[in-house]
């Protein structure tokens, strides 16, 4: 049998080299594999965050019904001293006080942008929050400037053993308290938005 005739066989102890289109593949294969691993991984977890955002979203939404539900019912109480006071309608000064909102929560809210999970809510929807809660945290400081003038005043009164004169206390801080009500006329309307674009989002 010639030479030239006789079939190649491979040797298992010294392979042939692999040529450059083989490696070339192989490498090709183990980075498509690498892309798809870490596409799957990162579709999963924007899917969790997603969900995680939804609940948050749900807890926000169930803080400011809260919120709305506690404005509905100190707003009219406070508007009705306001326009008594203005008017000098106010039979009895003592039963006359505006009662300040300082009870609503942000809670909900603080959890949300302290997770990272705002970057899975739509961004509009994040803007009319933000601006409602800040809205919030100026009516609150507002009421809390309220609150300590009011526990100054008492506290200077008793010092001096002298009754506060709630008539003139009343007129003084009309300002301020016909201040307090359009806040809470504001942000009452900014809480029904608010709540009707988290119901849509």
């Amino acid at each position: 049998m010639n030479e030239n005739t006789k079939e190649k066989t491979t040797d298992p102890i010294h392979p042939q080299p692999r040529t450059l289109k083989q490696m070339a593949l192989e490498v090709f294969s183990i980075v498509v594999g690498v892309l798809l691993a870490l596409a799957v991984s990162e579709w999963q977890e924007d899917r969790s965050n997603t969900e995680k955002a939804g609940v948050a979203l749900a807890n926000i939404r169930a803080e400011l019904q809260s919120n709305l539900d506690l404005l509905e019912v100190i707003h009219p109480n406070n508007s009705q001293v306001v326009e008594s006071i203005s008017s000098d309608e106010t039979e009895n000064p003592e039963d006359a006080s505006v009662v300040p909102g300082v009870q609503m929560r942000s809670s909900a809210w603080q959890t949300l942008a302290g997770t990272g999970l705002s970057n899975f809510i739509d961004y509009d929807l994040l803007i009319e929050l933000s601006q409602l809660y800040s809205m919030i945290d100026v009516y609150k400081q507002t009421a809390y400037g309220f609150i300590n003038a009011n526990m100054s005043l008492v506290a200077t009164s008793t010092a001096m053993d002298r009754e506060v004169d709630n008539e003139r206390f009343a007129e003084n801080f009309l300002d301020f308290f016909q201040m307090l009500v359009q806040i809470e006329a504001v942000l009452i309307e900014a809480h029904e938005k608010t709540i009707r674009s988290i119901d849509e989002a």
